[in-house]
């Protein structure tokens, strides 16, 4: 709409020093004398626009006007103060709506012009826009068909290859492919002086990995980054702290949206744990400064990470309080809070912990550890994707009589797919459920790796549309040392292929994370102690399509 102004719009009126003519005692209190006021000295006048306060924003400017063409539409003035041949007044502010969803109207105070921004991003500058939050590419007000913004290998039409991507957006990843272990020699990341040392997070952007890990120094714990090759070869030698200061520091789960990389970790540089946040460059850079999220008192503590096509949503566990309840927080593209955290969870007597979130068409999937020391709860709940207001009610994916522990989300085409293990029950397996947006049970707790006595644990899911792939620890094969498998799961949680071993070195493997890479292939991040230290290693899946 254009910038039209009217003269029933000349409403605000600035004579200078009216204000300090008039006292406040003239108004109000109890019985005094008459107040006269003192000689009055000539009113300034305005002999053009720039003598007016205001009047550089020409998106709501103030004006000067000759006074007699306003006559009965100013303000009335005291009693002996002349009015000035010409005043300043308030004109109308630029209206630049334009009724349209898919534009960011705004006005340009140093024109007064109207500009209009595409209200979705081409981050990956493949040419085709993200949806708008809460939309499905494709849709009429989505505003953008880019079923995935974060690669310039998805987009309508693309043909689809191996490669860890929805090629041509059809909802399938890798249409019917299979993934199997790829590296027979894993690569140790964090440095000998780091023990112990744990994952944090793993992304894939532009042409290489970039891995996030805490590790234990002589002066304490920090997060780290090491950017590796496609093929798992550190780019360079020594790593880089991400967190420039021994404070107690970890976490460090990693999104990485088309062209930035988001990362959020935790760290006690004060007494108490706090969640930071930065921006990082494809080559591991930092765009813009830290930033703080928390500043309550008690804990803040086990952060996730995700990205709903506009802005991070950072979850962690929080005990400001008392109890442990799951916080989040909004951050915009630059790094910088979208309003202040907001409480997602209400534990009601029991701890609410280990939060984990995922990214719907058009909702926030958030599962959360529910209990105490004894037995618990695996719950869920949706929000609104741009507000972070509830969306359904929290429900139970558990019968509350063990302890589910340590879940994993993700969307999955048309649900969420949920997975966990339990520390306190019968059946020693990972489990999963599926949930839809609108917080209906699809698929009931089931589990999706092979009962036994052994102990499965820590699972990670990569979601493919009509399947999944997750990969976990588990004991079964060396009775006290833990290995990390993988296998594939339909929709419905039935198995798709059989599963994998995938490290075979003595000790313990364990905490894996995954994220698709180039070529097809799987990036696995994760904690093992084969040379008697505890380290952070990474290995490989590949993609095998069924005519392989």
């Amino acid at each position: 709409m254009g910038n039209n102004r009217t003269r029933s719009a000349w409403r605000g009126l600035y004579v200078l020093g009216l204000a300090a003519l008039v006292p406040a005692s003239a108004t109000c209190g109890a019985r005094s004398e008459l107040w006269v006021p003192p000689p009055l000295p000539p009113q300034p006048e305005c002999d053009v626009n720039e003598d007016c306060p205001g009047s550089d924003n020409l998106c709501a400017p103030t004006g000067c006007v000759d006074t007699a063409e306003y006559e009965g539409e100013l303000p009335d003035l005291p009693a002996g103060v002349p009015l000035p041949p010409r005043v300043c007044v308030v004109l109308d502010a630029v209206d630049c709506d334009d009724d349209d969803v898919c534009t960011l109207d705004a006005c340009l105070p140093e024109t007064g012009e109207c500009d209009y921004e595409p209200a979705t991003y081409d981050l990956d500058e493949d040419g085709y826009r993200a949806p708008r939050p809460g939309t499905k590419a494709g849709d009429p007000d989505s505003c953008g068909d880019d079923c995935d913004d974060t690669s310039a290998a998805a987009f309508p039409g693309n043909p689809e290859i191996c490669d860890g991507v929805d090629n041509d957006c059809n909802g399938i990843v890798d249409d019917g492919a299979s993934f199997i272990p790829l590296d027979d020699s894993p690569v140790k990341l964090s440095s000998d002086g780091l023990d112990p040392a744990g994952p944090g997070g793993i992304a894939y952007g532009d042409d290489s990995y970039m891995s996030i890990y805490w590790g234990n120094g002589p002066e304490g714990s920090t997060v780290f980054e090491t950017r590796l090759l496609p093929t798992g070869e550190p780019v360079d030698p020594i790593e880089k702290q991400v967190l420039l200061q021994n404070a107690d520091g970890s976490g460090g789960p990693i999104v990485w949206i088309g062209d930035r990389y988001g990362v959020a970790w935790q760290e006690r540089g004060d007494d108490n744990y706090e969640i930071y946040f930065t921006i990082l460059k494809p080559n591991g850079d930092k765009a813009y400064a830290d930033t703080r999220l928390t500043f309550a008192n008690g804990f803040s503590i086990n952060v996730d990470l995700g990205w709903n096509g506009s802005e991070f949503i950072v979850v962690w566990q929080d005990d400001r309080n008392g109890d442990f309840e799951v916080m989040g927080q909004r951050v915009d593209i630059e790094g910088q809070p979208v309003g202040g955290n907001i409480a997602l969870s209400n534990p009601g007597g029991f701890a609410d912990e280990n939060p984990a979130i995922a990214s719907g068409e058009k909702t926030l999937g958030l599962a959360f550890f529910n209990g105490d020391a004894g037995q618990g709860h695996i719950r869920f709940r949706t929000f609104e994707q741009t507000t972070l207001e509830p969306y359904t009610d929290t429900i139970s994916l558990t019968a509350g009589d063990s302890k589910p522990v340590d879940p994993a989300v993700v969307w999955n085409e048309d649900r969420y797919l949920v997975a966990w293990f339990d520390t306190d029950t019968p059946v020693k397996a990972i489990f999963a459920a599926t949930v839809s947006e609108e917080g209906e049970i699809l698929t009931p707790a089931t589990a999706i790796s092979s009962p036994g006595n052994n102990h499965s644990r820590y699972p990670s899911l990569l979601p493919l549309g009509d399947r999944a792939l997750v990969v976990y620890a588990d004991n079964r094969d060396d009775g006290d040392d833990y290995e990390l498998y993988t296998r594939m799961i339909d929709q419905q949680l039935q198995p798709f292929s059989p599963e994998m071993r995938i490290t075979t070195a003595a000790g313990n493997s364990l905490y894996p994370i995954t994220t698709f890479g180039p070529d097809g292939n799987v990036g696995v991040l994760f904690r093992d102690d084969r040379t008697g230290d505890q380290h952070t290693w990474f290995t490989r899946l590949g993609c095998v399509t069924p005519s392989n």
